[in-house]
C-alpha cells in the first residue's frame, strides 16, 4: 500500500521546487513525485525506470530534522488531484498551492493523514 509524502522545501533558487509531493511503496521507494515551482509550474514525474539509483525515503520525523524542509504523511486523494492537475497542465493554480501549504502547516486540515 502507497503512502503520500507532502514536503515544503526552503530555499532561494527560482530553480529548485518549493513544494514535493511523492507516492511511495512498502519499501519506501519513490513511485511518482510532483514538484512545485514558485511560478505554478509543477512536474509530474513516474519515477520506475529513471535515470538514478534509488534510494529509500526517509521517514517524515527524518524530513523534518533538516532545517530547509516540513513533510507530513498526506492522503491519497490529495496526492490524485494534484498529479491529474499536474499532468494535464503542467501547473498547479494558486487554490492547489494554498490546499498543499495549508496541509503542511495545519494538523486538522482534512487533508492530513495517510
Amino acid at each position: 500500500m502507497s503512502q503520500y509524502i507532502l514536503s515544503e522545501w526552503r530555499n532561494d533558487n527560482p530553480e529548485d521546487p518549493f513544494i514535493v509531493m511523492g507516492q511511495i511503496d512498502d519499501g519506501r521507494y519513490l513511485e511518482r513525485i510532483i514538484d512545485v515551482f514558485r511560478d505554478g509550474r509543477a512536474d509530474a514525474i513516474v519515477c520506475e525506470g529513471n535515470f538514478y539509483e534509488p534510494v529509500p525515503m526517509p521517514e517524515v520525523e527524518t524530513i523534518n530534522e533538516a532545517d530547509e524542509f516540513t513533510a507530513c504523511y498526506t492522503s491519497a486523494s490529495l496526492f490524485e488531484t494534484t498529479w491529474k492537475e499536474a499532468t494535464s497542465t503542467r501547473r498547479l493554480s494558486p487554490p492547489s498551492i494554498n490546499i498543499l501549504m495549508q496541509t503542511l502547516h495545519n494538523p486538522d486540515h482534512p487533508t492530513q493523514g495517510a
